[in-house]
């Protein structure tokens, strides 16, 4: 599984976690710049990602007109409402955002080199995309947008702590954010990183789309 693994140490960290915001279509000279040994922990954490990736299918949920929805996204390609969190398997490495609106995403990224928002449409940028949904009220989920959107302008960084809250990776801004409102999407204690796979793991997410 993809919890953590102590003999990867804070090179692993700072590739997942931080690389983790990096689209093949968007970064094409990623993969040459990394060592032999950067590539070979990268390919192990994205084989431990995609076996988690089939573990978690969509959960039919007719109250929240999940089905109503994925055939939205397939119309309009934004995918999700507020508070929302997308996740995206890439050719080299992941990514996760979380939905301001249907138009609007915020999310920390080496494209930008900060924090900041994006135009809703994972569709045209990502293959492989699942849609989960955080189990708590709309205030909370609003509350975890707000705390995203003030770190707008923040930098993007592969070398950052676990709590620093100056610079951040994709899947550490998400975390923190929902965190801002009493929710632990990783619950791991002395845990190092945030990964994508932690989120998908978390107890208090559901899948409700995937391309």
């Amino acid at each position: 599984m993809l919890k953590k693994v102590a003999t990867i140490g804070l090179i692993s960290f700072t590739l997942f976690s931080g690389i983790s915001t990096v689209s093949a279509k968007e970064n094409t000279n990623l993969n040459t710049e990394l060592t032999k040994e950067e590539k070979q922990i990268l390919k192990e954490q994205r084989a431990e990602l995609r076996e988690l990736w089939d573990q978690y299918p969509v959960e039919i949920n007719k109250k929240d007109k999940s089905s109503v929805q994925a055939a939205s996204a397939q119309l309009s390609g934004s995918i999700g409402s507020k508070g929302d969190i997308l996740m995206a398997l890439d050719s080299i490495t992941d990514h996760v955002a979380i939905v301001k609106d249907s138009y609007t995403i915020i999310e920390a990224h080496p494209d930008t080199d900060d924090v900041a928002y994006r135009s809703n449409d994972f569709p045209a940028r990502y293959d492989d995309i699942k849609g989960l949904r955080v189990s708590t009220t709309y205030s909370k989920k609003s509350g975890a947008v707000s705390y995203a959107e003030r770190q707008l302008g923040e930098p993007y960084t592969l070398f950052t702590t676990r709590n620093s809250t100056d610079s951040w990776y994709c899947s550490k801004l998400i975390w923190a954010a929902y965190m801002s409102q009493g929710i632990d999407l990783e619950s791991t204690i002395n845990a190092m990183m945030i990964t994508p796979g932690d989120l998908l793991e978390s107890p208090h997410t559901s899948v409700f789309y995937q391309s």
